[in-house]
């Protein structure tokens, strides 16, 4: 009996030996590995320590587009965890096109932010709708939908201040036509009203941001034309940076780099305990 039990068990070793190298790779429980690098936009970075603040930002198609992707760059740079999440034409007047409230729940359930950085507005110049359609209020009366515009944005920054340490809200930005310049600035008005008196809530009036120092709006610069690195060519020739979009309100990759960067800068003054910027 011990020496059929000790054929058996020569047998199955010479069997496992047998197996090719790979096979017993695939058989052994491999060790997950951390990635040392993440890549942002195509560029690499360091990947941030575990507990490295968490920064979410979420909002329109400024979030969507180049002013997201600054913002994200930066953040990377600074070795914080950064998720982005925008929505082209969305804003809280209208819940049935898309429902902030819903989706901001759940990526704070799903990122467990240190900071949320909102920008929403842009898109809000329009009547107010509530879950029941047949319940709205319409832009073009202007002391009713302030009264309840003001509610809902607050509403808004009080349910994301009850899950996030910090909030940073945005407003719109600067616009090249003037109705859509006086729209949003209704919007502003009532935004930065409705978030007075709030605990760990921050609003940014984003038009100094997205302005000349005049206070024009943000279109276009003349930036000198550097030759093959032998400095300026003659001081005569010039290339136009275009900011704007044709459409004079969203950012091009320029503008949105450079919207971005004046932001990060007035991030880095406000008294953020949790997830400072620096």
């Amino acid at each position: 009996m011990r020496a059929r039990l000790f054929a058996t068990v020569l047998l199955l070793t010479i069997i496992c030996l047998a197996l090719p190298a790979e096979a017993r790779r695939r058989r052994a429980p491999q060790r997950a590995t951390q990635p040392a690098t993440i890549y942002v936009a195509g560029e690499k970075f360091p990947v941030p320590a575990p507990d490295a603040p968490r920064v979410l930002l979420i909002g329109d198609s400024n979030f969507f587009g180049p002013l997201g992707h600054t913002l994200r760059r930066a953040f990377a740079q600074r070795a914080y965890h950064v998720q982005v999440r925008g929505k082209p034409s969305s804003g809280l007047a209208r819940p049935e096109f898309f429902d902030w409230f819903a989706e901001s729940e759940r990526l704070i359930d799903e990122f467990h932010p240190d900071l949320v950085v909102v920008m929403l507005g842009a898109n809000d110049t329009q009547r107010i709708t509530w879950p029941s359609l047949d319940d709205r209020i319409q832009w073009r009366n202007e002391t009713p939908w302030r009264r309840a515009y003001e509610g809902r944005y607050r509403q808004f920054a009080r349910f994301l201040s009850e899950r996030v340490p910090e909030v940073v809200l945005l407003s719109p930005t600067n616009r090249g036509w003037r109705s859509a310049r006086e729209a949003v600035t209704r919007v502003r008005e009532v935004q930065q009203r409705a978030v007075r008196g709030l605990t760990n809530v921050h609003w940014i009036d984003m038009f100094p941001l997205s302005s000349n120092a005049d206070g024009s709006w943000l279109c276009f610069a003349d930036a000198p034309v550097v030759s093959d690195g032998k400095g300026v060519k003659d001081g005569k020739h010039t290339k136009r940076i275009w900011y704007r979009r044709p459409d004079r309100i969203h950012l091009t990759k320029e503008g949105g780099k450079l919207v971005g960067t004046r932001l990060m800068q007035s991030l880095s003054e406000l008294d953020l305990r949790t997830a400072r910027v620096h």
